[in-house]
């Protein structure tokens, strides 16, 4: 099956740069047909801020976000009451998170963010777009990810890294951006 370039990193961003507000705990990602499902689980404040978020507008949402706030334990400590999520995405909820997101970095300028989860998940997609490979699952947890996929020819191949391991691939992957953006002037 022919795919266009880019076609798992673009996607992957997108879903990444959608769920980046929950700091997911761990994340696992498949293709379903044409759509892209990521369940996962995360802090339950923060799933009920981005799930106010979804359904006010205005002040509301700032007296969401301060009730959550008000509401979780001031301890000090993390975090431990974790909640359940689940997202779909097809082909039209893509282009338009993409679009949304392409117009807020335009201001911004610069190198993306490394370490956020829309980087993350797109240094995987380069990886199985690289080995014109089909998507099978992504799992990531708070100190790994794994992915799955067939290769060209059709064969599974699963590959886990390390956080260490994946930052590593994705400075590469930042610096073949940049250094094909720097004219040659030799």
């Amino acid at each position: 099956m022919e795919q266009p370039s880019g076609r798992y990193a673009r996607a992957l961003r997108v879903i990444g740069q959608d769920l980046a507000d929950l700091i997911p705990e761990n994340l696992a990602i498949k293709l379903e047909g044409d759509n892209w499902v990521a369940d996962g689980l995360c802090s339950r404040s923060r799933l009920e801020i981005q799930e106010a978020e979804g359904n006010l507008t205005g002040l509301k949402k700032i007296g969401a976000k301060l009730r959550a706030g008000i509401l979780k334990s001031s301890s000090g400590q993390p975090d431990l009451d974790l909640a359940p999520f689940h997202r779909n995405y097809n082909h039209d909820d893509i282009d338009r998170l993409d679009m949304q997101a392409n117009a807020y970095r335009r201001g911004s300028g610069g190198m993306p963010e490394i370490y956020s989860l829309g980087e993350r998940l797109r240094t995987i997609g380069k990886v199985i777009d690289g080995q014109n490979g089909e998507i099978i699952r992504i799992f990531k947890d708070l100190h790994h990810v794994v992915f799955e996929y067939r290769d060209a020819e059709g064969h599974p191949q699963k590959l886990e890294m390390d956080n260490t391991e994946l930052y590593r691939l994705q400075r590469a992957h930042a610096n073949e951006r940049t250094d094909s953006k720097v004219p040659n002037l030799a």
